[in-house]
């Protein structure tokens, strides 16, 4: 999955800019990925909130997005199609863009490349973080679930006896 970090797509990069819609979708600082193929990428918005955008259909998951009297599209469709246009992200079919195909005839440079993987590497990394916060979240709830059913099926109740069942001796500790 490739991801940007792009802070701002300038007006000189993308051509003049349209609207507020237009403006917020070049200015703001957003992440975007590739889902799936078929057009299917996650926008990370300023505010960290992450929406589902389908390109081919022009359609996000956002407020915006989901309202229909909100005029289309919102800022997070706006920023894909832009950083698509840029060659800055994969194509909707997952294949990565090639130099021609963003109007650029030199080759992509060692340094670029190695910038580049290092930046998506570190993206997986704050992903994969997240991951095993969130599992050691899931794990802790599992937890106090597993301690109110004891508790509620009216049995003595020892908290030192159900940790040592469930984690080992070292959990008396």
């Amino acid at each position: 999955m490739a991801v940007t970090n792009s802070p701002s797509i300038q007006e000189d990069e993308q051509g003049p800019i349209v609207d507020d819609r237009d403006r917020r979708a070049r200015e703001e600082n957003m992440d975007v990925a590739l889902l799936r193929q078929g057009g299917l990428y996650e926008v990370q918005s300023e505010s960290g909130a992450r929406y589902e955008v389908d390109l081919l259909n022009r359609q996000c998951n956002c407020p915006d997005g989901e309202n229909p009297s909100t005029p289309s599209p919102c800022k997070h469709v706006r920023r894909v199609e832009l950083e698509l246009e840029a060659g800055q992200i994969p194509r909707p079919d997952g294949r990565l863009p090639q130099r021609s195909d963003i109007g650029q005839s030199e080759p992509v440079s060692r340094d670029s490349e190695v910038r580049f993987k290092s930046h998506l590497l570190s993206k997986i990394q704050r992903r994969e973080e997240e991951l095993a916060h969130l599992d050691a979240e899931v794990q802790a709830l599992q937890f106090v679930y597993d301690v109110i059913e004891e508790i509620s099926e009216g049995d003595d109740f020892n908290l030192k006896t159900a940790l040592s069942e469930e984690y080992g001796p070292a959990s008396q500790l």
